[in-house]
């Protein structure tokens, strides 16, 4: 009986030794656990605020670009802008003087070239417009020197402006064929783009450019 009991005490103090190891184990686990937990908190804090300067960073960089390409982007705008804006009142102006005043602008084209056209011989080709109001004027201006007239075909219209609407003129050819001469509103408009255009933007946005 008394080696009962004293089995049952070993039995007793054995499981409790096991449960005091057992809760230590676990307590070590739980303290472990909360460092690797902190740890990756802290590393994931860390990487976040990484990520987070880097985003930054390139954030700033973009603005940094952005900003400075909008006075490049600005200038660009208006530059096509005071260009339309232009070609858009020459049109007007084109289409308000009417057929026979265009003409005339193609006259006094060649008129002030006859001296570089010297004493060859041309054959006229004739765009845009009518050909017997062109056909009699270049009688009156090239006289024997003009050898036939017919309509041009879309060979001698390659060099447009763009965005102009009235695309008349003659195209004068020498006999040897060694000759060309282009006298069109497509060739005066870009003269006096050339030549004119501050003054004709000046003049269109009223002595004050858009800024």
């Amino acid at each position: 009986m008394e080696e009962l009991r004293s089995t049952e005490v070993l039995d007793k103090e054995i499981r409790e030794d096991a449960r005091k190891k057992a809760e230590k184990i676990l307590s070590q686990a739980e303290e472990k656990s909360k460092e690797i937990l902190s740890s990756v908190s802290s590393r994931v804090a860390e990487e976040r605020a990484k990520a987070e300067k880097t985003l930054k960073e390139k954030l700033l960089t973009q603005e940094k670009k952005s900003n400075a390409s909008l006075p490049l982007e600005k200038q660009r705008y208006l530059v096509t802008y005071i260009n339309d804006s232009m070609l858009e009142a020459i049109n007007s102006y084109l289409d308000s003087i009417g057929e026979d005043r265009r003409l005339s602008v193609i006259e006094s084209m060649l008129k002030a070239a006859q001296t570089e056209l010297g004493d060859k011989r041309f054959k006229a080709y004739v765009s845009g417009i009518s050909l017997k109001k062109a056909g009699d004027m270049l009688k009156t201006v090239l006289k024997a020197s003009l050898v036939s007239c017919e309509e041009a075909d879309e060979s001698f219209n390659a060099e447009y402006v763009p965005l102009l609407k009235f695309h008349e003129g003659v195209f004068l050819v020498s006999e040897d064929s060694s000759v060309t001469c282009r006298f069109t509103l497509d060739e005066k408009v870009k003269d006096v783009l050339d030549k004119n255009s501050r003054e004709l933007s000046f003049a269109l946005f009223g002595g004050r450019l858009p800024e």
